[in-house]
């Protein structure tokens, strides 16, 4: 086999494994699985936004910092993604910058608004749910509106409300709430004349996230105190490795795990994220630490 047909094999191989979807021709589409990945597209109101991101990564499994209202309370968790880059430039990408990413589609949820409308445009005033529960209310009966679609890839998805905001809403949109490392950021859609000049009118220029990171300074100051990747997992030698650097004593760990947070919000403050925090906690809760304190 010549190199030739082995980078066509690879990128045949990577074809079936992401799934790319033209936002213009549905009616050939198949139903959206759990277990399928899609690329999807964010662009960011912020550069400041960009430099967090593209440097240590972001969680959709937190509350976002939404900037309308109706947005922070009928849909506060979660990344708002679409699968059209064109929608996102044209709609959603203030800075200049649109980051480009698979997710699987289990780690995507549909907006969910009061009366199942299917979104609301930015300034429009919404009514919000009265709780989380009221929402998910909501999202069941949307659920079961859209399985009675007509179109297939719609009502035979693993989730039609999914498939029905994917493929119908008019932003093609969705919310991410998994973990993003910053790795995981395949390409960067830069407009360097609006980023820079502030202006409308500039070319978008596709790049693999290293080539940004050249061309751009996005210096960006960490100052948690863990700094841990939205995806690593919490290890105990490792934690400790990181807090000392090696050089500790029983008496030094004893004191040091008496002072660490005992709570979920105080953790995220150190710089722990939702998988790591998980599983601290479950560490905490079945004495694993407390052979450290008490020996």
């Amino acid at each position: 086999m010549n190199k030739r047909n082995l980078v066509e094999m690879v990128r045949g191989i990577v074809r079936e494994e992401v799934r790319y979807i033209n936002p213009n021709r549905f009616d050939k589409e198949e139903p959206l699985k759990d277990n399928q990945t899609l690329r999807v597209f964010h662009g960011f109101n912020s550069f400041e936004d960009v430099k967090k991101v593209i440097n240590i990564g972001l969680t959709g499994k937190r509350k976002a910092a939404r900037i309308y209202s109706y947005e922070a309370e009928n849909n506060p968790y979660g990344l708002f993604v679409s699968i059209d880059p064109n929608i996102v430039k044209k709609e959603f990408a203030n800075s200049g910058v649109i980051i480009e990413f698979s997710a699987r589609v289990s780690d995507l949820e549909a907006p969910v608004w009061v009366g199942g409308r299917s979104y609301f445009v930015q300034g429009e005033y919404a009514e919000s749910f009265k709780n989380m529960d009221e929402r998910e209310q909501q999202k069941l009966l949307n659920r079961q509106r859209a399985g009675e679609s007509p179109y297939d890839y719609i009502s035979k998805s693993d989730r039609p409300e999914l498939a029905e905001t994917i493929f119908e809403n008019a932003e093609k949109q969705a919310l991410f709430v998994g973990d993003l490392d910053p790795n995981m950021i395949k390409y960067v859609w830069y407009n360097e004349r609006l980023h820079k000049d502030r202006m409308l009118g500039g070319s978008w220029t596709r790049m693999k996230r290293a080539d940004f990171l050249k061309k751009v300074d996005t210096k960006y100051q960490d100052t948690r105190s863990f700094k841990y990747l939205p995806n690593e997992n919490f290890e105990f030698d490792k934690f400790v490795k990181k807090r000392f650097k090696g050089d500790y004593n029983n008496r030094i760990l004893q004191s040091f795990l008496k002072s660490l947070p005992k709570d979920e919000f105080e953790l995220a403050e150190y710089g722990f994220y939702p998988k790591q925090i998980k599983q601290f906690m479950q560490l905490q809760d079945e004495g694993f630490f407390d052979k450290y304190i008490n020996s």
